[in-house]
């Protein structure tokens, strides 16, 4: 090989090897930028708190807590949800009457009610964090909020979230 050829791949090389440390500053030095009291990124939920009611850090503190166990509850309505609507699609492949599927789909009414009954129990667990002087202004936002609270899961354009307990080759 001729030297002019060693000097461009070595140019090459120096490149790559400068662009890598650089992305690997940016992702390790610049992680706790937009992260909340608890090292986590803050909610949208929790930003929304804070601007517009005016809760403290130590109110978003409890929040987070409420949040998580919120979360975690949640988790199992939205399972028994997605079962109950994979047993009613799967009638379609078979010769169903109207009963089976008039009770597959009263058991997703009742989940999904016993879902919504959830979050509004949420919301007022939220409100009693709430001071006198920010209960009015989380009423009047508490429409807007539960809007928040859903989107967090759907953003607008994004597809499906993938659900690895379901297999659409059936």
């Amino acid at each position: 090989m001729n030297p002019a050829r060693y000097k461009t791949l070595v140019a090459i090389i120096a490149v790559l090897l400068l662009s890598n440390i650089a992305m690997l500053v940016y992702f390790v030095g610049w992680k706790n930028i937009g992260k909340g009291h608890n090292g986590q990124h803050k909610s949208p939920m929790a930003e929304f708190l804070q601007k517009e009611i005016g809760f403290t850090p130590q109110q978003l503190v409890i929040f987070d807590t409420l949040r998580q166990d919120h979360r975690n509850s949640m988790k199992s309505y939205f399972d028994e949800i997605s079962k109950s609507r994979d047993s009613l699609y799967q009638l379609i492949g078979q010769a169903p009457t109207s009963d089976s599927v008039m009770r597959a789909t009263v058991s997703i009414g009742n989940r999904q009610a016993a879902l919504e009954l959830r979050l509004f129990q949420n919301l007022r667990q939220i409100r009693a964090l709430c001071t006198p002087e920010q209960v009015t202004k989380f009423d009047s936002l508490a429409p807007s909020l539960v809007h928040k609270m859903i989107s967090q899961s759907r953003r607008p354009g994004s597809p499906p979230r993938a659900d690895s307990s379901r297999d659409m080759r059936k």
